[in-house]
């Protein structure tokens, strides 16, 4: 089970990370800020299709073609949490040197009204929010959360068997 884990949340971990500096040199440079926040969303999605993915690899190879609920929720938690520590240590390394170049970047798409609304709305929040390690529990967050859905789903859907947990 731990080499499952392991390996599909690599796997996962290595996928975002790929996909985002795709998204960042690519899509965002050339096709702005709505294409790349719905890519942001869409490479955390496929980067934690790694979670059914290994249920399914753990169950038909590993596990004799049983895998119970409970086994499908461990494997798939862990997978998630692997995923999301390396999408959240990107995160803080991405904001960490490219911070002010991202905050930049992204006032380009505001309108003036925009750009003042939005400056507002920074003021009056605390200071910590731009900090890089805030964003990157803010991605690891997200990730868990999106993860734990795909979990609940997956580990329904691919169940079968009557094993006893492990």
């Amino acid at each position: 089970m731990r080499k499952t884990v392991f390996g599909y949340g690599m796997a996962g971990g290595v996928i975002s990370i790929m996909l985002a500096m795709i998204n960042w040199h690519l899509i965002a440079r050339n096709l702005g800020y709505d294409a790349s926040q719905v890519a942001g969303y869409v490479s955390i999605f496929i980067a934690l299709l790694c979670i059914p993915l290994g249920l399914r690899y753990f169950r038909d190879t590993t596990n004799i073609g049983q895998l119970t609920f409970v086994q499908g929720l461990k494997i798939g938690i862990g997978i998630t949490s692997i995923t999301a520590l390396i999408m959240g240590l990107y995160s803080v390394g991405f904001f960490q040197f490219s911070g002010e170049v991202f905050q930049e970047w992204r006032k380009k798409y505001f309108t003036a009204d925009e750009l003042v609304e939005a400056q507002q709305q920074l003021d009056q929040m605390p200071e910590f929010v731009m900090d890089p390690w805030f964003q990157g529990l803010l991605m690891f967050v997200i990730v868990i959360l999106m993860g734990s859905i795909i979990t609940l789903i997956s580990a329904l859907i691919l169940k079968r068997g009557s094993v006893t947990s492990t």
